[in-house]
């Protein structure tokens, strides 16, 4: 069963290898041993979805491409083929799909050798090349037909309610039934084979085995008349494709499959067979759309609640982190009371920050997906770069203060803080295929310019659910924006598997990581089992970092809690820090406070973080609030000015408070000299002790934490 090693010779062109699919899927028995195969790569154990080597198995559209050649002709189910017949086939499938996918990289590869014998002159023309070479349609293919599927099942099903929720009259009146009950029957689909999986007969002969496997995939028409013969007569019409009258046409990775649409095969009068469960889920969320589309009356109304509900989605997800009072659709920005400057779709606050979000229905066209290269850089144009040049102008126009937001209620929002920094999200309706990667190579921007995230409403989903804190959802976003350079991946579920497993943080050895799809399994493994659709096994305990603090948690909540100007800057710094530098920290405050608690002195240290790029001063006293927000400004400032820092927090702590900090102050002004803060710090800087990472004190002759090859003392500590 298992896939032959890559190999770098390539032995079949692109079109070779599809031919020989096509011969392969028409040899007689063929759909029993695709029915062994389907059942042997898609019936998981859940407690190896982190580690599964999917390299091994079928991908959901390798299996679909597979089954779209397979109904090109009527389906003779009287052969079975022996099980040295079902070998054959099945090595026959995996080592030409392997060629498909070699035939498709070879250009990549070539183009690594060429790169490794002539090195690029400079980094403008590695730059150039690069995205040239992956942006152009040949290399575009692959990646948006191996991209994932995009969506779990349960995700499809969930928010097809929700998407069609303005025209269900419309689609009940012209097909008989509604979406609630279209989702009913292919849960019950799913639950029937996963039966007939658990419980099929042990068989007594490769015959047996083949014929159970293909009954696994089987249903009749009473399995689904729960609700109805009709709704049953009506689902099987909307979704059922004959074999021999269905994609004729089909002949490329990117052409349109008809089982996209109607992915259940009929075999005979009342037996039906459905390869992938899966792409019954994804028709269901998307076909409608396309079934209004055809009625001309309809279709402009199908596309403008399409939008609105695209909004109200995204508006609800973060609705979830944000809370409802934080969250707002349809913001218009003014200037002087009457300009318009523009509106956002959805936005959300917290602290100082802010989210947009601009929603797109633009799908990926068959045209893209055949590797047309102009047609791929319009439809990214329609689906991503149009809704980040309208987040761009939304971002500059509510970090003017000058500006007034303006609810969808007509009513102004009067803000806690001025907002000095908004992320961009580029929300897709539909899955995008290699949307991720697009960004890469087709966005335009200016340098000055920050990336925006671009994700389809399912990928939201996921990442709503994960960083259900406000603060936590910003620092990833913030993260992603600020190592967008950096980090490079095929999902948007890589980087957050990443995120979740180990922050983004660049490493201080690399220019650049690629993050493999292991991440996104590690996802794969937990969200399904935490939405209650698995079994919970140790395979979800693999996503989440095994660090924790209680202390460090207590002060970043501490921090939260104090709404100082700028607080959530200071929680991003926090957040930083989380690991290691986080351990010190703590350790060292409560080492200090201790000493204040034995002797009712003050006490103070301070640790310095990026080569001197950054600080945290912490002053332990025994006096009033007023007296330690005093001297812990004084102290802060002194500090950040003498290191030449251009990040600095600030906490203190009361002797006898029971709060594990009673001060926070944050600053991030840019550091620049100045004759006055010069002297106050030969003054305010006499106590304390200068700590170095890893919580040991720095000594006189220890070379400088700011990295500047000179001693301590005749550096910063000077």
């Amino acid at each position: 069963m298992r896939r032959e090693k890559f190999m770098a010779e390539q032995k079949m062109t692109k079109d070779e290898a599809i031919q020989g699919l096509e011969k392969l899927v028409q040899e007689p028995g063929f759909i029993y041993s695709l029915a062994v195969v389907l059942r042997h790569d898609f019936f998981l154990n859940p407690e190896e979805a982190a580690d599964i080597n999917w390299r091994d198995h079928l991908s959901f559209q390798e299996a679909n491409f597979l089954s779209g050649l397979l109904v090109k002709q009527k389906i003779d189910l009287t052969h079975i083929p022996t099980e040295e017949e079902s070998k054959k086939q099945i090595s026959k499938m995996y080592e030409l799909f392997q060629e498909l996918h070699k035939a498709h990289s070879w250009p990549f590869i070539e183009r690594m050798m060429v790169a490794i014998k002539e090195p690029f002159k400079s980094h403008e023309e590695a730059e150039k090349s690069y995205h040239d070479f992956f942006g152009s349609g040949d290399m575009m293919i692959e990646p948006i037909f191996y991209g994932g599927s995009g969506a779990y099942d349960f995700q499809y099903l969930d928010f097809a309610e929700k998407k069609y929720v303005q025209d269900k009259e419309w689609i009940f009146k012209n097909t008989g039934i509604d979406i609630p009950t279209v989702c009913k029957i292919a849960t019950d689909l799913k639950k029937l084979h996963e039966h007939k999986n658990m419980t099929s007969p042990r068989a007594k002969s490769f015959e047996e085995f083949c014929q159970n496997s293909f009954d696994v995939f089987c249903f009749r028409k009473e399995d689904i008349a729960q609700l109805g013969e009709e709704a049953a007569n009506n689902f099987l019409t909307m979704f059922v494709t004959e074999p021999g009258k269905a994609n004729q046409s089909l002949d490329s990775l990117g052409a349109y499959n008809e089982l996209d649409s109607r992915p259940i095969i009929a075999i005979s009068e009342n037996l039906y067979f459905l390869p992938i469960g899966f792409m019954l889920t994804q028709s269901i969320y998307e076909s409608p759309f396309y079934w209004m589309g055809a009625d001309k009356n309809y279709c402009d109304t199908a596309f403008k609640h399409r939008g609105e509900t695209t909004e109200q989605i995204a508006c609800e997800l973060l609705e979830s982190v944000f809370g409802r009072e934080n969250v707002y659709r349809n913001v218009k920005v003014l200037k002087n009371k009457k300009e318009l400057v523009t509106d956002i779709d959805v936005l959300a606050i917290a602290g100082n920050k802010a989210v947009i979000v601009q929603a797109k229905s633009k799908k990926l066209t068959e045209l893209s997906r055949r590797g047309d290269e102009e047609k791929l850089k319009s439809d990214f144009k329609e689906a991503v770069q149009k809704a980040y040049d309208q987040g761009l102008a939304c971002r500059s126009a509510i970090v003017d203060t000058s500006n007034i937001l303006i609810a969808e209620d007509g009513k102004e929002l009067k803000l806690s803080e001025f907002i000095d920094n908004a992320y961009i999200i580029c929300v897709t309706s539909d899955h995008y295929p290699a949307i991720t990667h697009q960004v890469d190579i087709y966005l335009k921007k200016k340098p000055e310019d920050p990336y925006p995230l671009a994700m389809s409403i399912f990928d939201l989903d996921i990442v709503a659910f994960y960083l259900k804190n406000p603060f936590e959802f910003l620092y990833y976003l913030r993260q992603r924006v600020r190592w967008s350079d950096y980090f490079k991946a095929s999902s948007e579920m890589a980087l957050l598997g990443n995120h979740l497993r180990r922050k983004l943080y660049p490493s201080p050895e690399a220019d650049r990581e690629m993050l493999a799809e292991e991440f996104a399994q590690l996802i794969d493994a937990n969200f399904p089992a935490m939405k209650g659709h698995h079994p919970k096994t140790s395979a979800v305990e693999k996503l989440h970092t095994k660090w924790k603090n209680d202390k460090f948690q207590e002060l970043v909540e501490q921090v939260k809690s104090s709404r100082e100007a700028g607080f959530t800057d200071a929680i991003f710094y926090l957040y930083d820090l989380a690991g290691e530098g986080a351990d010190d920290l703590i350790r060292v405050m409560e080492q200090t406070k201790e000493k204040t608690r034995q002797d009712k002195q003050l006490h103070d240290f301070s640790m310095i973080f990026e080569k001197g790029k950054s600080g945290v001063t912490f002053i332990s006293l025994p006096g009033t609030p007023e007296q330690l927000e005093k001297r812990l400004m004084v102290h802060a400032v002194s500090k950040k000015y003498q290191t030449k820092a251009e990040v600095w927090l600030a906490l203190g702590s009361i002797f006898g408070s029971p709060n594990l900090v009673d001060a926070i102050a944050f600053n991030k002004e840019p550091w620049k000299e100045d004759k006055e803060l010069e002297e106050i710090s030969k003054v305010a800087l006499k106590k304390g002790i200068q700590i170095g990472r890893g919580g040991k004190k720095i000594g006189r002759n220890d070379p400088c934490y700011c990295g500047s090859g000179k001693k301590f003392k005749k550096c910063c500590g000077r």
